[in-house]
């Protein structure tokens, strides 16, 4: 009788086992390589952070500044916050991740915010004329040229063919004279030989005896026109400009830190801003202590360009509100539409918003209230999109929207062009996050 082979079919039990056992393997393979992927990111964020912090020591060492504090945010987390250094090196007082610094520049994007939560509360427009709510602004005059006799300077101007708007003011693009651009430096410093002796309307009053460097909305010079956005928010909102931006701002957002003037109190926090001293240290342009402008000045001048006090996390706090379109801790600061201005470019695309165009790649934009990468080049690792910007005595910052990513650095030296750090710390934090 022949053999007969029968074949029999898995059973269900079988089958059920074998896939259970399948899918436990290929779910075991992706943690496998998930885990991999994992700690290869925190090695390259590690290894990146590491070489960034000993070039913060080599700028320590090599007396360029005394110290500096940094912060990494990434996707809702810190991921580092360190100090390194001296708040003061006469006491050698230690920098801390909570010292004061001196914002400068970094001040301006509150100012703008301030200004744009008026025209959310439908009180302005940002294409309102500057002259409706500052008349001294009215009828400008526009350089035409420039000459001296005997020393002396002599202005030829003719009337402007636009009036200033108020979205010039938030974009530089009024024209205004300024120590940072244009050939007029000399006449802005001229005009104020103690800026801080007076409050924001005398500021407002004196630049609009000036003639303009160029037509309202046709350039791009960085200068003084987020004070007079300043003046314009205490004329509409009837309100001393440091009061709006505490009752808005500051207390909506519990930044309890961030102040534009400092008591007694605050002296054991505040850093010390140094100047290269021309022998390869530092010598004392503020101290750190009650002496401190800040603490023992005239407060008068509450600069929205470049007044404010702040820490890391309370700047932080500022940036992640930007971040998060106007949200902090389930509460809606500014509308999502308000804050999209912040961080969409609203300067002519013939514009470059930068001190130079190196090659006319126009690669910088400026929104309301912040510099913005228009297109990718060589010169960094910012995509496209990219806000930033920074302060004249030392601190920088920079938010990536995409990828969820704020760093900001902060020290206290002013010029600061010998400090490397401070031109390569938007690249070490991009690589620290970005994939291999």
């Amino acid at each position: 009788m022949p053999l007969m082979l029968v074949h029999k079919k898995p059973s269900r039990v079988f089958n059920l086992l074998f896939m259970k056992k399948l899918i436990c393997l290929i779910i075991g393979f992706g943690l496998s390589f998930g885990l991999a992927d994992a700690q290869q990111s925190k090695k390259n964020l590690n290894a990146n952070l590491n070489a960034f912090e000993a070039e913060i020591q080599k700028d320590i060492e090599g007396q360029k500044i005394a110290g500096a504090a940094y912060l990494l945010y990434h996707k809702g987390e810190v991921i580092r916050l360190k100090a390194f250094g001296y708040a003061d090196l006469a006491t050698k007082r230690q920098m801390q991740t909570n010292s004061l610094f001196r914002l400068a520049s970094m001040t301006k994007p509150i100012a703008s915010l301030a200004l744009l939560l008026l025209q959310e509360d439908g009180l302005i427009n940002m294409n309102d004329r500057l002259d409706k709510y500052l008349p001294a602004f009215a009828n400008p005059k526009v350089l035409v040229k420039q000459d001296t006799l005997l020393g002396v300077p002599i202005l030829q101007t003719e009337a402007a063919k636009h009036p200033i708007l108020l979205r010039h003011l938030l974009t530089h693009q009024a024209g205004f004279v300024s120590q940072w651009g244009g050939t007029l430096g000399g006449l802005y410093l001229g005009t104020y030989p103690d800026v801080n002796a007076h409050d924001l309307t005398h500021f407002s009053n004196q630049l609009a005896k000036l003639p303009l460097s160029h037509e309202p909305g046709e350039g791009w010079i960085y200068g003084p026109s987020i004070n007079v956005a300043s003046r314009v928010v205490e004329v509409v909102s009837g309100m001393p400009f440091q009061d709006f931006v505490q009752h808005r701002i500051l207390n909506p957002l519990g930044m309890t830190a961030t102040k534009f003037f400092l008591e007694e109190t605050d002296a054991a926090r505040l850093t010390t801003l140094y100047a290269p001293d021309g022998q390869a240290g530092l010598r004392v342009l503020d101290p750190g202590t009650v002496s401190s402008k800040l603490i023992s000045g005239p407060k008068v001048f509450y600069s929205g360009s470049g007044g404010l006090v702040s820490t890391l996390e309370d700047y932080l706090t500022f940036c992640v509100m930007i971040l998060n379109d106007g949200k902090h801790q389930g509460k809606q600061i500014a509308k999502p539409e308000t804050i999209a201005l912040m961080k969409t470019d609203q300067v002519p695309l013939s514009i470059n918003a930068h001190y130079t165009d190196e090659g006319r790649q126009l690669a910088e934009g400026f929104t309301f209230g912040y510099q913005v990468v228009r297109k990718e080049t060589n010169k960094t690792l910012k995509r496209k999109g990219t806000i930033s910007w920074s302060g004249a005595t030392g601190p920088i910052f920079f938010i990536d929207p995409k990828e969820q990513l704020i760093g900001i650095y902060q020290f206290q030296t002013q010029p600061h062009s010998q400090v490397g750090t401070r031109k390569s710390f938007a690249d070490w934090m991009i690589k620290a996050v970005r994939p291999e």
